[in-house]
Protein backbone atom coordinates (compact mmCIF):
# COMPACT_ATOMS: atom_id res chain seq x y z
CA UNK A 1 0.00 0.00 0.00
CA UNK A 2 1.12 3.49 -0.84
CA UNK A 3 0.07 6.23 2.30
CA UNK A 4 -0.63 9.61 1.59
CA UNK A 5 -0.91 11.31 5.16
CA UNK A 6 -3.26 13.55 5.48
CA UNK A 7 -2.86 16.54 7.98
CA UNK A 8 -4.69 19.89 8.38
CA UNK A 9 -2.15 21.87 5.99
CA UNK A 10 -2.56 18.83 3.30
CA UNK A 11 -5.30 19.61 1.13
CA UNK A 12 -8.16 16.72 0.83
CA UNK A 13 -6.46 15.45 -2.81
CA UNK A 14 -3.81 17.18 -2.84
CA UNK A 15 -0.55 18.60 -1.22
CA UNK A 16 1.18 22.13 -0.68
CA UNK A 17 0.71 24.89 -3.39
CA UNK A 18 3.36 27.32 -4.28
CA UNK A 19 6.89 25.76 -3.86
CA UNK A 20 7.81 26.30 -7.11
CA UNK A 21 11.23 28.36 -5.80
CA UNK A 22 12.31 25.79 -4.12
CA UNK A 23 15.34 23.72 -4.69
CA UNK A 24 14.61 20.23 -5.71
CA UNK A 25 15.20 17.45 -3.13
CA UNK A 26 15.69 13.76 -4.75
CA UNK A 27 12.42 12.03 -5.43
CA UNK A 28 12.61 8.79 -3.57
CA UNK A 29 13.63 10.50 -0.57
CA UNK A 30 10.76 12.85 -0.85
CA UNK A 31 8.39 9.49 -1.45
CA UNK A 32 10.38 7.72 1.26
CA UNK A 33 9.63 10.58 4.07
CA UNK A 34 6.14 10.30 3.08
CA UNK A 35 5.39 6.85 3.91
CA UNK A 36 6.96 7.08 7.36
CA UNK A 37 4.97 10.54 8.40
CA UNK A 38 2.94 10.61 11.46
CA UNK A 39 -0.91 11.49 10.81
CA UNK A 40 -4.21 10.38 11.98
CA UNK A 41 -5.87 10.10 8.40
CA UNK A 42 -4.23 9.06 5.68
CA UNK A 43 -5.44 8.27 1.44
CA UNK A 44 -4.43 4.65 1.12
CA UNK A 45 -3.39 3.45 -2.85
CA UNK A 46 -3.02 -0.17 -3.87
CA UNK A 47 0.01 -0.72 -5.44
CA UNK A 48 -1.84 -2.05 -8.54
CA UNK A 49 -3.58 0.97 -8.68
CA UNK A 50 -0.30 3.26 -8.66
CA UNK A 51 0.99 0.56 -11.50
CA UNK A 52 -1.79 1.64 -13.80
CA UNK A 53 -0.82 5.24 -12.75
CA UNK A 54 2.84 4.39 -13.89
CA UNK A 55 1.15 3.27 -17.10
CA UNK A 56 -0.88 6.51 -17.80
CA UNK A 57 1.78 8.21 -17.25
CA UNK A 58 4.44 6.08 -20.10
CA UNK A 59 1.61 6.18 -22.54
CA UNK A 60 1.12 9.79 -22.16
CA UNK A 61 5.08 10.57 -22.82
CA UNK A 62 5.55 13.04 -24.99
CA UNK A 63 9.41 14.21 -25.19
CA UNK A 64 12.49 13.84 -27.46
CA UNK A 65 14.41 12.57 -24.50
CA UNK A 66 12.46 9.53 -24.35
CA UNK A 67 12.67 6.48 -26.10
CA UNK A 68 9.17 5.70 -28.25
CA UNK A 69 7.41 3.31 -26.24
CA UNK A 70 5.61 0.21 -27.84
CA UNK A 71 2.15 -1.10 -26.55
CA UNK A 72 3.80 -3.99 -24.31
CA UNK A 73 6.13 -1.96 -22.65
CA UNK A 74 3.54 0.49 -21.70
CA UNK A 75 1.23 -2.83 -20.79
CA UNK A 76 4.39 -4.04 -18.58
CA UNK A 77 4.37 -0.89 -16.86
CA UNK A 78 0.88 -0.66 -15.79
CA UNK A 79 1.22 -4.34 -14.37
CA UNK A 80 4.77 -4.23 -12.81
CA UNK A 81 3.23 -4.27 -9.12
CA UNK A 82 0.03 -6.96 -9.71
CA UNK A 83 2.08 -9.63 -7.83
CA UNK A 84 1.31 -7.22 -4.23
CA UNK A 85 -2.73 -7.99 -4.92
CA UNK A 86 -2.51 -10.64 -2.24
CA UNK A 87 -1.02 -7.82 0.25
CA UNK A 88 -3.44 -4.87 -0.68
CA UNK A 89 -6.43 -6.57 0.66
CA UNK A 90 -7.97 -4.63 3.28
CA UNK A 91 -5.86 -6.88 5.67
CA UNK A 92 -2.75 -5.28 4.29
CA UNK A 93 -4.17 -2.37 5.67
CA UNK A 94 -3.93 -3.44 9.56
CA UNK A 95 -2.31 -0.77 11.62
CA UNK A 96 1.52 -0.96 12.73
CA UNK A 97 1.71 1.17 16.33
CA UNK A 98 -1.88 2.95 15.14
CA UNK A 99 -1.30 3.72 11.50
CA UNK A 100 -1.10 1.50 8.15
CA UNK A 101 1.85 -0.05 6.73
CA UNK A 102 3.28 1.09 3.64
CA UNK A 103 4.83 -1.13 1.06
CA UNK A 104 8.35 0.25 2.63
CA UNK A 105 7.27 -2.07 5.38
CA UNK A 106 7.43 -5.44 4.19
CA UNK A 107 9.68 -8.23 5.15
CA UNK A 108 12.16 -9.74 2.14
CA UNK A 109 10.00 -12.93 2.07
CA UNK A 110 6.77 -10.75 1.78
CA UNK A 111 8.08 -8.91 -1.05
CA UNK A 112 10.47 -10.82 -3.27
CA UNK A 113 6.70 -12.74 -3.15
CA UNK A 114 4.97 -9.97 -4.78
CA UNK A 115 7.73 -8.89 -7.31
CA UNK A 116 8.12 -12.66 -8.73
CA UNK A 117 4.13 -12.81 -8.82
CA UNK A 118 4.05 -9.02 -10.25
CA UNK A 119 7.11 -10.39 -13.11
CA UNK A 120 5.15 -13.38 -14.27
CA UNK A 121 2.12 -11.53 -14.69
CA UNK A 122 3.84 -8.95 -17.12
CA UNK A 123 5.70 -11.85 -18.64
CA UNK A 124 2.19 -13.27 -19.17
CA UNK A 125 1.56 -10.31 -21.40
CA UNK A 126 4.76 -9.91 -23.11
CA UNK A 127 8.37 -11.75 -23.62
CA UNK A 128 9.47 -7.93 -23.78
CA UNK A 129 7.28 -6.75 -20.80
CA UNK A 130 8.77 -9.66 -18.56
CA UNK A 131 12.19 -8.54 -19.24
CA UNK A 132 12.04 -4.99 -18.47
CA UNK A 133 9.63 -5.87 -15.22
CA UNK A 134 12.39 -8.40 -13.88
CA UNK A 135 15.29 -6.26 -14.91
CA UNK A 136 13.34 -3.39 -12.65
CA UNK A 137 13.06 -5.88 -9.90
CA UNK A 138 16.45 -7.01 -10.07
CA UNK A 139 18.05 -3.80 -9.98
CA UNK A 140 16.18 -2.84 -6.33
CA UNK A 141 17.07 -6.42 -5.22
CA UNK A 142 20.65 -5.26 -6.12
CA UNK A 143 20.23 -2.12 -4.05
CA UNK A 144 19.06 -3.74 -1.41
CA UNK A 145 21.87 -6.30 -1.38
CA UNK A 146 24.69 -3.22 -1.72
CA UNK A 147 23.34 -1.63 1.31
CA UNK A 148 23.69 -4.69 3.62
CA UNK A 149 20.79 -4.19 6.20
CA UNK A 150 19.41 -7.73 5.71
CA UNK A 151 19.90 -10.90 7.88
CA UNK A 152 22.07 -13.60 5.81
CA UNK A 153 19.13 -15.48 5.13
CA UNK A 154 17.30 -12.73 3.51
CA UNK A 155 20.49 -11.99 1.84
CA UNK A 156 20.53 -15.73 0.53
CA UNK A 157 16.73 -14.97 -1.01
CA UNK A 158 17.55 -11.99 -2.48
CA UNK A 159 21.10 -13.49 -4.26
CA UNK A 160 18.79 -16.37 -5.36
CA UNK A 161 16.65 -13.94 -6.63
CA UNK A 162 18.82 -11.92 -8.57
CA UNK A 163 19.74 -14.89 -10.49
CA UNK A 164 17.12 -16.92 -10.59
CA UNK A 165 15.95 -13.52 -12.67
CA UNK A 166 18.85 -13.60 -14.74
CA UNK A 167 18.48 -16.41 -16.23
CA UNK A 168 14.35 -15.62 -16.76
CA UNK A 169 15.92 -12.47 -18.55
CA UNK A 170 18.26 -14.79 -21.06
CA UNK A 171 15.44 -17.34 -21.71
CA UNK A 172 13.00 -14.13 -22.90
CA UNK A 173 15.83 -12.66 -24.33
CA UNK A 174 15.61 -15.46 -26.77
CA UNK A 175 12.16 -15.20 -27.73
CA UNK A 176 12.29 -11.07 -28.11
CA UNK A 177 15.46 -10.03 -29.91
CA UNK A 178 15.68 -6.79 -28.16
CA UNK A 179 19.17 -5.28 -27.47
CA UNK A 180 20.45 -5.52 -23.95
CA UNK A 181 21.18 -1.52 -24.38
CA UNK A 182 17.80 -0.60 -25.45
CA UNK A 183 16.00 -3.12 -22.17
CA UNK A 184 18.07 -1.12 -20.44
CA UNK A 185 16.45 1.94 -21.58
CA UNK A 186 13.23 0.55 -21.13
CA UNK A 187 14.01 0.13 -17.30
CA UNK A 188 14.82 3.71 -17.23
CA UNK A 189 11.38 4.60 -18.41
CA UNK A 190 9.82 2.04 -16.39
CA UNK A 191 11.85 2.70 -12.86
CA UNK A 192 11.17 7.03 -13.96
CA UNK A 193 7.28 6.35 -14.53
CA UNK A 194 7.52 4.26 -11.28
CA UNK A 195 9.13 6.65 -9.22
CA UNK A 196 6.65 9.51 -10.40
CA UNK A 197 3.52 7.41 -9.42
CA UNK A 198 4.69 6.86 -6.16
CA UNK A 199 5.21 10.62 -5.75
CA UNK A 200 2.15 11.41 -6.88
CA UNK A 201 0.49 8.82 -4.91
CA UNK A 202 1.95 9.72 -1.63
CA UNK A 203 1.21 13.74 -1.39
CA UNK A 204 4.69 14.55 -1.14
CA UNK A 205 4.73 18.42 -1.45
CA UNK A 206 8.25 19.30 -2.18
CA UNK A 207 9.88 19.71 -5.78
CA UNK A 208 11.72 17.05 -6.68
CA UNK A 209 14.50 15.53 -8.73
CA UNK A 210 15.04 11.78 -10.46
CA UNK A 211 17.88 9.85 -10.68
CA UNK A 212 17.28 8.61 -14.01
CA UNK A 213 18.91 10.37 -16.58
CA UNK A 214 17.49 10.42 -20.54
CA UNK A 215 19.71 11.85 -23.29
CA UNK A 216 21.88 13.02 -20.39
CA UNK A 217 19.49 15.03 -18.83
CA UNK A 218 17.39 14.76 -14.93
CA UNK A 219 14.14 15.61 -14.98
CA UNK A 220 12.36 17.50 -12.62
CA UNK A 221 9.18 18.38 -10.94
CA UNK A 222 8.21 22.02 -9.72
CA UNK A 223 4.91 22.38 -8.06
CA UNK A 224 3.02 25.46 -9.49
CA UNK A 225 -0.33 25.64 -7.35
CA UNK A 226 -2.04 22.88 -9.11
CA UNK A 227 -0.38 21.95 -12.20
CA UNK A 228 2.59 19.68 -11.96
CA UNK A 229 5.47 21.52 -14.29
CA UNK A 230 8.27 19.01 -15.95
CA UNK A 231 11.40 20.31 -16.19
CA UNK A 232 12.50 19.36 -19.20
CA UNK A 233 9.08 19.17 -20.79
CA UNK A 234 7.45 15.21 -20.60
CA UNK A 235 3.90 15.40 -21.16
CA UNK A 236 3.69 17.40 -24.40
CA UNK A 237 0.97 19.99 -24.17
CA UNK A 238 -0.01 18.29 -20.61
CA UNK A 239 -1.89 15.98 -19.41
CA UNK A 240 -4.46 15.44 -16.73
CA UNK A 241 -4.55 11.70 -14.91
CA UNK A 242 -5.98 10.38 -11.63
CA UNK A 243 -5.77 7.44 -9.45
CA UNK A 244 -8.00 5.77 -6.97
CA UNK A 245 -7.76 6.16 -3.11
CA UNK A 246 -9.60 5.14 0.00
CA UNK A 247 -9.23 7.03 2.91
CA UNK A 248 -8.07 5.22 5.89
CA UNK A 249 -8.68 6.93 9.65
CA UNK A 250 -7.38 5.83 13.09
CA UNK A 251 -10.78 6.98 14.80
CA UNK A 252 -12.85 5.67 12.35
CA UNK A 253 -14.12 2.38 10.36
CA UNK A 254 -15.60 4.63 7.44
CA UNK A 255 -14.02 3.96 4.32
CA UNK A 256 -14.30 7.15 1.78
CA UNK A 257 -13.28 6.32 -2.05
CA UNK A 258 -12.28 8.80 -4.03
CA UNK A 259 -10.26 9.90 -7.03
CA UNK A 260 -7.01 11.67 -6.44
CA UNK A 261 -6.92 13.98 -9.59
CA UNK A 262 -2.93 15.27 -10.87
CA UNK A 263 -2.45 17.98 -13.35
CA UNK A 264 1.28 17.61 -15.30
CA UNK A 265 2.97 19.74 -17.79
Amino acid sequence: MVLFPLSSASAETGPGKGLSQANPVPAWGAVERQQKCEAKDWWLVTQADHAILAGDLAANISSPLFPKLDPHVVRAIALHDGGWAQFDSDGYADTIKGRPRSFLEMAPLEFLSAWRDSISIAENASPRGGIVVSGHFSRLAETRLQAASDAPDDTQRLQSFIANEGERRKRLATIDGCSREDIEILIDVLQFCDLLSLYLCCGAPDNVEFPQRFCDRAIRIFRESEVLRTEPRVFGVGVSLGVQARRYSASSDDLKVTTLPFILA
